[in-house]
């Protein structure tokens, strides 16, 4: 905290979590946002008349006998502007000097030595700096004891007063605490970001506070840096489980894979693997950020968040999933997967195959090997697309194509074709004729526009060079095509 500027007052909620009030019975405890600059012991209520405002009032002697007594000081209070009033235990507070003090909105303690609890409150209204550091000391400690991301947060919400704390991703969403401080509509906030477990910024430590001053941001921005290294450390031995079992689990997908009879682990693993499958392979698409070994944990928790009941294991370019029931189906299973691919809170544009249905272990593994090749089909669309297998049938065999080494060799033998300002449009047409076995009719229908249109684009095609006559060029023009689609993002 700066030593240039004069630390504001405490607050009663400070006083009361952390300071000589935290033993206290209180009443109207949901007016502690008032602050304390000093501390008045009276012993006649007519003295309350000369305090000053945000005077905390400490009463004994005359000023405390009975009740009514009490009830008196409450109305003093609230026309002095006093931040609160202390009372001896002795005193019986009733329910109408409860709701009075309710009412004024004027918090009302009961302490056991009231002359005491004067003594300790004025030494703490004169040294802030000391009691708002006793507080981060507290929760210091608090944090050392904690293990988890949802009970670090809870120190926070339960020991810095006023302040609602919440560890918010970069999107909005709230991954533990407290939803109100992840809103961004009202209220003061400071936010500090939380390192992932390999030291990039992975979400942000939000809190929102009921009272502002520069003093008491500077205490919560410290508290909330304090909490980082325990949320990395929490979150970072989550994902190394996570990551531990992946790799286990990887082993054993790879060895089902081949054909070796995993039975007994795999069902220790709890995998299904007899009835009806249906797999699906996420892939990262081939133009955003690559995934890396980090990123594993972070697909697996929002798959599980998604998908609790079903595994989803690591394999080469992604991770491998299967639907077991009797009615599934392809189509049905990729309706599921476009909604968790819509919002997955991962840093990643991820894209999913999505293999026909089989019966059994065999039936798993060739509906995991159709939904690695239909992955790779759609990788080369963009993130969010799924590709069925079915729907691709043998194109899903151009997927194990060397696409961008096929693409410059194509962007040479066709350089007067992409040099046409509407290349996109020619590459399709050209792309939907050879698809259609050079049935304008069909290509046209698949285009959406009309035949003479197809006509005129072959025109424009035949113009630029492109012989579509000879039939040893065609299976080079259909590959220059899909591997110029595919690496340009274009859609056929």
């Amino acid at each position: 905290m700066s030593r240039n500027r004069t630390p504001e007052p405490l607050s009663v909620a400070e006083l009361v979590h952390f300071g000589p009030l935290s033993s206290a019975r209180a009443f109207a405890a949901d007016h502690l946002d008032r602050q304390v600059s000093r501390v008045a012991l009276v012993s006649e209520l007519d003295q309350i008349r000369q305090c000053e405002p945000h005077a905390a009032l400490v009463l004994h002697g005359s000023a405390a006998l009975g009740a009514w007594a009490v009830e008196s000081a409450l109305r003093l209070a609230w026309e002095r502007n006093a931040s609160c009033v202390i009372a001896p235990a002795e005193i019986a507070v009733t329910s109408s000097t409860a709701q009075l003090a309710e009412r004024l909105r004027v918090p009302l303690f009961v302490v056991e030595d009231p002359a005491t609890h004067a003594l300790e409150l004025s030494a703490a209204v004169a040294d802030t700096e000391a009691a708002r550091a006793r507080l981060t000391a507290r929760c210091a400690v608090l944090f050392g004891e904690r293990s988890t991301v949802r009970d670090i947060l809870g120190v926070i919400n339960s020991e810095v007063p006023g302040v609602t704390a919440a560890l918010v991703a970069d999107d909005g969403y709230v991954i533990a605490g407290r939803s109100a401080a992840g809103r961004p509509d009202g209220g003061h906030r400071v936010r500090v970001p939380v390192p992932g477990p390999d030291g990039r910024p992975w979400a942000e430590l939000v809190a929102q506070l009921a009272a502002w001053s520069p003093s008491w941001v500077e205490t919560v921005e410290l508290i909330l840096r304090l909490a980082r290294a325990p949320l990395a450390a929490s979150v970072g031995r989550s994902w190394l489980a996570i990551a531990h079992q992946a790799a286990s689990e990887r082993l054993l997908l790879q060895t089902l894979l081949r054909g070796e009879d995993v039975t007994d682990p795999a069902r220790d693993a709890g995998w299904r693997l007899d009835g009806r499958h249906v797999a699906v392979v996420l892939r990262v698409a081939e133009r955003s950020v690559q995934a890396e070994d980090s990123t594993t944990p972070a697909v697996i928790v929002a798959w599980r968040e998604t998908f609790a009941h079903l595994p989803l294991v690591p394999v080469e370019d992604g991770w491998a999933a299967w639907w077991t029931d009797p009615e599934a189906e392809p189509e049905e299973v990729a309706a599921q997967v476009r909604d968790f691919l819509n919002p997955v809170r991962v840093p990643l544009e991820l894209t999913a195959g999505v293999g026909v249905a089989g019966e059994g272990v065999n039936g798993l593994r060739r509906s995991v090997a159709e939904a690695q090749l239909a992955s790779a089909v759609a990788s080369r669309i963009g993130g969010g697309a799924v590709e069925l297998f079915g729907e691709l049938g043998p194109r899903a065999v151009l997927a194990c194509l060397p696409v961008t080494e096929i693409a410059a060799a194509a962007q040479v033998a066709l350089e007067n074709l992409l040099g046409a300002p509407d290349a996109e449009v020619l590459i399709t047409a050209l792309a939907a004729l050879l698809d259609c076995a050079g049935s304008t009719g069909q290509a046209a229908a698949r285009l959406g526009v009309h035949r003479n249109t197809v006509l005129g684009r072959i025109e424009r095609i035949r113009a630029r060079g492109v012989d579509l006559d000879s039939p040893d060029q065609r299976l080079a023009l259909h590959l220059a095509c899909y591997s110029l689609l595919s690496s340009r993002g274009w859609r056929s």
